[in-house]
């Protein structure tokens, strides 16, 4: 049976890291995806891993996990056989995608409206950090600035008299990849219908806004703020992180306490907690929130993860692991669920599985990402080019081969 995505001719102009990651996820349906990468370094994104405070690696995780499956052209844009080329390609595509921001995209004549000239199918997909509207539409935007700063995620997290903490890398660009691979897909239904193209856009903002909408649509509706707290502090104890005998964290979520608070009782053994006139209603919990939490803290210190895991877990009563980041490539239930498949002919390296399963598909084996340059020889071949075409643009640096 043939990928759902099979036959669909993605081509990319993009970097770091919502834009290239929406393409990615359209690779693993199987689209052939074209990454056109700039000559000399390439792609920035190939170097990501050698950026502080990152993780010090031989391999290039941050180009592995968002080029997999896809194909290496190099291209120089600045040059008119090498947009020529790109032109070529574009008319062969059924998507494009690109995050470079409004002035660039005109200096380099990568407007929709100037490559829809060379293909009025094709879906335009636009990913920017500000938004294309507005004084901040040509603004340079990472998810660490559009996504978790500017969208009040960053100052939302701090605790009272505590620092605002560092966003994680790629934490707002991936998920904003989701909703660029949505966009796209619609564009695409829409096509089906229509027959038309068309442009499709998000930015790094938008999205930050929407991962944040509670809070916002609460600063929308005039509701009152909440006064930062610390652990001692937490106005509910039962949403609460606890350290274990072990040092390792977990973290109750038990939003629905009027079922589980007996539950919660029985499972940490504290009978007396459930007929305490302080703590056997929710907003009497509410209201000596503060004793509450330092008795939960003498009591889950009381014993070591492992333990409290297989007790609460008996009592169905809510919670979750705080995880550091490099005990989860060992997490069981990821593995259960193939969110870590292995790339193809290397020996065992895995990678992470994009977040969208359809009932019926089978996701491709992902492949190594490629070398630069790796594939500009054969695709410019494919698009006609006879190969001392293709040695003398190489000579003349409109190109670069693999």
């Amino acid at each position: 049976m043939s990928a759902m995505l099979e036959g669909i001719r993605v081509v990319e102009v993009a970097s770091f890291v919502a834009a290239p990651a929406a393409g990615t996820m359209m690779s693993d349906f199987g689209a052939e995806v074209i990454h056109v990468e700039p000559p000399g370094i390439g792609d920035p994104q190939r170097l990501l891993h050698h950026l502080r405070p990152l993780p010090e690696c031989e391999d290039p995780y941050a180009w592995i996990l968002d080029s997999r499956n896809k194909q290496s052209v190099v291209l120089n844009l600045k040059q008119t056989q090498g947009l020529e080329a790109l032109h070529r390609l574009v008319a062969t595509a059924d998507v494009f995608i690109t995050n470079y921001q409004p002035s660039v995209l005109e200096e380099l004549s990568l407007r929709y409206e100037d490559l829809r000239q060379h293909n009025e199918r094709m879906i335009y997909a636009h990913v920017t950090g500000y938004g294309d509207r507005g004084a901040e539409a040509d603004k340079p935007g990472y998810d660490a600035s559009a996504w978790w700063a500017r969208s009040g995620l960053m100052d939302l997290i701090r605790p009272a008299n505590g620092e605002v903490a560092m966003s994680a890398p790629a934490m707002g660009d991936h998920p904003t990849s989701v909703a660029t691979f949505g966009a796209i897909m619609a564009g695409l239904f829409r096509r089906e219908r229509t027959g038309e193209g068309g442009k499709v856009s998000t930015s790094l903002l938008a999205n930050g806004l929407w991962a944040n909408s509670f809070m916002v649509q609460a600063a929308l509706c005039n509701a009152t703020p909440v006064e930062r707290f610390t652990h001692a502090e937490s106005p509910n104890p039962l949403v609460c992180v606890y350290e274990t005998r072990d040092g390792r964290l977990l973290f109750l979520v038990m939003v629905k306490e009027a079922f589980e608070w007996e539950l919660f009782c029985d499972a940490i053994d504290r009978e007396d907690l459930k007929h305490d006139p302080r703590f056997n209603e929710s907003t009497r919990r509410r209201e000596n929130n503060k004793e509450l939490v330092n008795i939960l803290d003498g009591v889950f210190a009381g014993k070591t993860l492992d333990e409290w895991t297989r007790i609460l877990d008996h009592h169905r009563v809510t919670f979750g692991l705080v995880q550091p980041y490099d005990a989860l490539p060992d997490d069981p239930q990821a593995i259960a669920n193939g969110l870590y498949p292995e790339i193809a002919g290397t020996g065992g390296m895995r990678t992470i599985d994009s977040p969208i399963n359809i009932e019926g598909e089978t996701k491709c084996q992902p492949r190594m990402a490629p070398e630069h340059g790796e594939h500009t020889g054969a695709v410019l071949r494919e698009l006609g080019y006879a190969d001392a075409d293709i040695d003398a643009m190489a000579a003349e640096g409109a190109i670069e081969l693999g």
